[in-house]
């Protein structure tokens, strides 16, 4: 399997992980060498000593950490504790701090009448997290997410606001929320890309069990089995490296189990 080091093992829950080291032992279990750290286990909130607990345990691994994901609902209102996962980032040795804006709703009726408000408190926060970030030699990105950033224009007109030299994490699912096309949000913005999450979607008319994401468009969105839903996993992946993209792409879904995650790692691998 070719270039397996630029996958990065970012799919809890998983069997058998409860903590970080377990997600470490399972990133190494199958041949990977990298994890992207998320609020989750020792790590729900920033504690600094736990991080370096953990970074001592992953360097003995010969494991890295090349981005590290926040959700964060409403993003103006957490600001210092996004800093505090900025700090986190950095004693492990992270280059990105990638948080969510204004957090994933499930109905775009309750956001979308207050759009422009949570548009300029969410910029207003970014700019904040960002410089601090930036202080202590970590990076701020973000993902195309939501209802509110996220699309082509969506994100465009973040990007022209926030002005900041922010990175992007290509997400493979989140741009069907807002029922946008993953292929051209790439072509309009490969060249800021510096991560990506590999995840599959489907799209339905009817929500059962209420699980589903509704999108702009009234469908609903469920996760899928890689390879099994809508999101043209392939071409997205020969696009970013067309246009120079060497990055890594986090492994964003659940495995049914262990087997089918290694099958998983073995065909994504193949593409890279």
């Amino acid at each position: 399997m070719r270039n397996m080091n630029k996958l990065c093992f970012y799919s809890p829950p998983y069997p058998g992980v409860k903590n970080y080291y377990d997600m470490i032992d399972a990133a190494v279990a199958l041949g990977l060498s990298a994890v992207e750290g998320f609020c989750m286990y020792e790590l729900e909130t920033p504690d600094r000593d736990a991080a370096k607990r953990i970074r001592a345990y992953a360097d003995r691994n010969g494991v890295t950490f090349p981005c590290f994901s926040v959700y964060a609902s409403y993003a103006a209102e957490c600001v210092e504790n996004l800093k505090g996962f900025a700090e986190v980032a950095s004693i492990l040795g992270s280059p990105y701090l990638h948080h969510t804006i204004v957090g994933e709703f499930s109905e775009p009726e309750k956001v979308i009448p207050d759009r422009e408000m949570l548009f300029e408190k969410g910029v207003s926060a970014v700019r904040e997290i960002f410089d601090y970030a930036e202080s202590i030699g970590v990076k701020a990105i973000y993902e195309e997410q939501g209802y509110i950033f996220n699309g082509v224009s969506g994100f465009g007109k973040f990007l022209d606001a926030v002005e900041r030299d922010v990175g992007i994490v290509a997400d493979f699912g989140n741009i069907y929320e807002s029922e946008d096309d993953l292929l051209f949000f790439i072509r309009a913005y490969a060249d800021k890309v510096v991560h990506a999450h590999i995840k599959d979607v489907v799209l339905k008319q009817e929500n059962p069990d209420g699980s589903g994401l509704k999108t702009l468009d009234g469908k609903f969105m469920f996760n899928s089995k890689t390879g099994a839903g809508i999101v043209p996993i392939k071409e997205a992946i020969h696009l970013l490296k067309q246009a120079g993209y060497d990055g890594y792409y986090g492994l964003e879904f659940s495995a049914e189990n262990t087997e089918s995650m290694k099958a998983d790692v073995k065909m994504l691998s193949s593409l890279l």
